[in-house]
């Protein structure tokens, strides 16, 4: 989950991108608004945020000052400035600072959109790098548990690396890998794991037929379903029902990341 701080003091404006990211952006959290410098460097200094995105025309001092303690205090965030300032030599000065967009009031929440996907593509591919030379960060580690929340939330719908891809903003490959690399197991096979505990615990608690459990879990196919189980698990969905009902305990995958 990555951690983005809006600074403007402008309730509407503030109210207005909040709302629009909330919509947008599953893996990200809005802190508290700061609506004057110091409310933004008490925030920065306690809440740690990953992504400033900074009005600098809207605040008790020039902007510019704000954000590059901001930056001084968090060198690796990235920012982006909305502002009104349409000219050369503060586009130069916000360039020169290594800003990731560069946004001209009046807010246009598509380019605002875009500006922060990119902000969540560059953070992340760091994380990835993390996770492959086996340092996983703060951040790394919230992302992948953003990932598995998802999966045990959706798994009975149809899900595939494009949905996980869409939802951390990262291209596939990026997810394939990182996935892999974090969890200890690819994507689909991480999946089909946790529909199957959550079958067990069907066939285990409940009178649901095979086909009812079949759907419940996220296959269509009941036969399939039933072929996929006794692959799994060594046994079908009937003969573990007879075997292990009210004495078998599923598998825990809830947790990766502590």
């Amino acid at each position: 989950m990555c951690r983005l701080l809006i600074v403007s003091n402008d309730t509407k404006e503030h109210l207005l991108l909040q709302q629009s990211i909330n919509d947008s952006f599953l893996n990200i959290k809005v802190l508290p608004p700061a609506k004057t410098e110091l409310e933004a460097l008490t925030i920065a200094e306690t809440l740690l945020p990953e992504i400033l995105l900074i009005a600098i025309d809207h605040l008790d001092v020039d902007g510019f000052i704000v954000k590059r303690k901001i930056v001084q205090q968090l060198p690796n965030i990235k920012v982006i400035i909305l502002t009104e300032r349409d000219n050369f030599q503060s586009i130069h000065q916000a360039l020169r600072c290594g800003v990731i967009d560069y946004i001209l009031m009046p807010i246009d929440l598509d380019e605002v959109k875009f500006a922060i996907d990119r902000c969540v593509k560059s953070l992340n591919q760091v994380s990835l790098m993390d996770i492959l030379n086996k340092k996983p960060s703060a951040l790394a580690k919230e992302q992948i548990n953003t990932i598995l929340d998802y999966i045990h939330e959706h798994y009975n719908e149809e899900i595939n690396l494009t949905t996980l891809a869409e939802i951390m903003h990262l291209n596939r490959h990026y997810v394939s890998r990182f996935f892999k690399d974090a969890v200890g197991m690819n994507f689909i096979d991480y999946l089909t794991t946790y529909r199957i505990e959550k079958a067990k615990q069907l066939l285990m608690k409940t009178e649901e037929s095979i086909t009812e459990i079949s759907g419940t879990v996220g296959y269509i196919d009941s036969t399939y379903f039933s072929k996929l189980f006794k692959k799994k698990v060594g046994q079908s969905p009937h003969q573990f029902r007879k075997q292990y009902r009210g004495e078998f305990i599923p598998a825990d995958l809830r947790i990766i990341y502590n």
